[in-house]
Parts: C-alpha cells; structure tokens; sequence
C-alpha cells in the first residue's frame, strides 16, 4: 500500500503527468517502479543503455559528464517533480553520454522504455510535454555553452545569480559551491573568490553557506 502511495505521489507531482485524470493517473502508476538510492550511487552511467524514464520523487540528483581528461562538467541538478532518460522516447538503441548520480539520498519513480511507449499511444499529450521540456533543455545547454565561450568567469556568475535570484531576492543555490563552479565551468577557488568580490562591492549579501540577499538590482 506504502508503494502504492509512493508510485502515485511520483506521478501527481510531476508536469508531464499532472494534466492526468485520476483514471489516467491510475494506470500510468501502474507502470511505475519506485526505486531508493543512497547518496553517490549512480542511476546510470556513460554508456548505460537508455532505457528508461527516471522522475525524481524525493531527493536530488546530479547529471555531470566527464572530459577526456576526466574532469567533470555539471549539467544540472534534478529537483523532486524533475526527470531525466528523456531520449528513451526516441527509436534506437541509444546510450547514455552522461552519469546520474544521487546527491542525496533520494527516492526515484522509473518507467522503462516499453511501458513509456504504450502510455504514449495512449496519451500522446504526455508525449508532447516531454518534447517541450526537452527543447527548454536543448536551450539552457545551448546558453550556457555560449556564456562559458563568451563571458569572463565573474560575468557567468552574475548571469547565474540573475537568472536564480527569486521574487524576494534572495539566491538559494540548490547545489554544493564545488557543483556551481563545475557548472559555471571554473575553479572552486575561483568561484569563492568571486563570491567575496561581490560581497565586499555590496551586490550580494551573505546569509549562510547557500543563501545571499541581492542588493545591488542593476544586474537584474
């Protein structure tokens, strides 16, 4: 019954699936394994088959790649109601080119490729949703690429901190600072000193570890 429970919470809580009618709902839970995994354990690996579609119920989980000289590059950073394996849509035996891993311990809804199919044909408007967060994806990675190729390693940080301020201005980042600096593609030395500097020019002003009020509004 607890799984029951788990599996429908997965489904209710996340975008592609929460246009659903409970009826809708019903069966597309019935094709959800839910699955624990402690923290540094990995959903999958580079070249794990893609056969699945992982949505987060609980938790937090990292999308990174590595380099050829083994550097990691942070993609992003999955938030309960979020998924990833999303090319599992798609035909062919496609392989995963990046590694998931739990940065928390964290409870995650899986679908494999064959129900993921039959629900598609039964509501292909799961589908399109799935098409439309993969395009905003597309986007965000495509920005990013240009901002690490055109921006100074301050100028990034800033775009970050405009792009992640909330309504209360205030910046919670939902990540470590050695994940930021992977991410924003710089030293973590770097990335502390950079915090500093705009601590020390007034436009940010610390609150703990993970948290900043913004004070200077001209970077909005």
């Amino acid at each position: 019954m607890e799984q029951h429970a788990n599996h429908k919470m997965c489904v209710r809580k996340v975008p592609i699936f929460n246009h659903l009618t409970d009826k809708e709902m019903d069966e597309v839970f019935n094709q959800v394994n839910s699955k624990t995994y402690k923290r540094q354990e990995h959903l999958y690996m580079a070249g794990d088959p893609e056969n699945a579609l992982f949505v987060l119920h609980r938790g937090k989980i990292r999308i990174y790649r590595l380099n050829e000289e083994g550097k990691e590059q942070l993609i992003r950073v999955l938030m309960p109601g979020d998924f990833t394996g999303e090319l599992a849509l798609f035909g062919g035996e496609t392989m995963h080119d990046s590694y998931a891993e739990a940065a928390e311990d964290s409870k995650v809804c899986e679908i494999q490729k064959k129900e993921l199919y039959t629900l598609l044909k039964e509501y292909p408007e799961i589908g399109i949703k799935i098409i439309e967060r993969f395009s905003e994806r597309l986007s965000e990675v495509e920005q990013q690429a240009t901002n690490i190729s055109l921006l100074s390693s301050e100028e990034r940080l800033i775009e970050f901190i405009r792009t992640d301020v909330d309504e209360n201005d205030r910046l919670k980042l939902s990540m470590t600072k050695k994940d930021l600096a992977s991410y924003l593609s710089m030293q973590p030395e770097t990335l502390t000193r950079l915090f500093k500097k705009l601590e020390q020019d007034e436009v940010l002003e610390r609150v703990d570890h993970k948290t900043y009020n913004l004070l200077d509004y001209s970077i909005l």
